[in-house]
């Protein structure tokens, strides 16, 4: 299977948010008020909205990126970071008042599995009136990606507008936490983890939470499967499924926004769920075994599209679904 063509084309607007990652390496996670000595010290981008944004600009879309950092010396690495990767920011706004988006992360040596915590940030501060101001350039946008990492209110602002324009808004649902709610619109595409597609919608398995899903007006779903590397996805009419290639693992720090992003613009520009699932489990898979969250994410010439992949576009239905059900 051959990459489509038309990601040049394609005009993307982000709404979310940036980390900086401070990744310390261990042999095991500390427990409850352990202190261990770890081993290797190293610093990359990272960020829900972010990664996700360096993911669409590297695949060839034109990007622009709306979000929120401080006045300290992490804010000049991700604009850097960011007009680096040919991404506009000129609305990814300094609040003086704010700290840029930091996250701490430990990492198993041997196995890749971490922990982390994310700091308070000008990322959950940026008001709703800066998604107001951008509403000109989500009218003119293909597709508009955003997040659960952003403050509620510009949340509300971003699907409001979306759903004003009729655009094609993707969502990357995580993380999802109390009082996170996805009200009933129009969306294009969802993705999120299994244990959170639960949490969401309150239902007791992932059919159930897709049928959801769907009944809160989400076209298309997928969903990501722990801890088998597999992802179910349903346009509304059948559950399916698409393995992920393995590959050897080195960290997940901006697998699923690669996800995200690579299976949200394939499926703008070919309009096929099943092929915009494929390619995007290439893009994990890439993006699982190579360090740092924005440096994992692939370029179109590093994606190995000649992996085999079973059944393509026709996979044995898990469940048959009746959109509004």
């Amino acid at each position: 299977m051959s990459l489509p063509n038309g990601y040049a084309n394609l005009g993307v607007v982000v709404i979310g948010s940036y980390n900086t990652d401070l990744v310390i390496a261990c042999d095991a996670l500390p427990e409850k008020g352990q202190s261990i000595l770890g081993g290797d010290f190293e610093m990359f981008c990272g960020g829900r909205g972010a990664n996700c944004a360096v993911a669409a600009a590297r695949a060839g879309c034109k990007v622009k990126f709306v979000g929120a950092h401080g006045a300290d010396m992490f804010a000049k690495m991700a604009t850097d970071r960011l007009a680096n990767e040919r991404i506009d920011t000129s609305d990814f706004i300094e609040l003086p008042s704010s700290q840029t988006g930091v996250a701490m992360i430990f990492q198993e040596r041997k196995t890749g599995l971490h922990s982390g915590l994310i700091a308070r940030s000008a990322n959950t501060q940026f008001p709703a009136s800066l998604v107001r101001k951008i509403e000109s350039a989500i009218r003119q946008s293909d597709l508009v990606f955003t997040q659960f990492e952003i403050a509620s209110e510009a949340l509300s602002e971003v699907y409001r507008l979306c759903n004003q324009h009729h655009k094609r808004l993707v969502v990357h649902a995580a993380p999802v936490q109390s009082g996170i709610q996805l009200p009933t619109g129009h969306y294009y595409l969802l993705v999120i983890g299994d244990f959170e597609a639960l949490s969401l919608t309150g239902q007791p398995d992932v059919n159930a939470a897709i049928r959801e899903l769907h009944h809160r007006g989400v076209r298309n779903v997928i969903v990501w499967q722990r801890p088998r590397f597999s992802l179910t996805f349903s346009d509304g009419n059948r559950v399916q499924a698409q393995p992920i290639p393995s590959l050897p693992f080195v960290q997940g720090a901006g697998a699923v926004e690669c996800l995200t992003a690579w299976a949200g613009i394939t499926l703008a520009i070919t309009d096929d769920l099943a092929r915009a699932i494929y390619l995007g489990a290439q893009a994990i898979a890439f993006s699982l075994s190579r360090p740092g969250a924005q440096d994992s994410m692939p370029y179109p010439s590093e994606l190995p599209v000649s992996w085999p992949v079973v059944n393509l576009g026709g996979y044995p239905a898990v469940s048959a679904i009746t959109p509004g059900d």
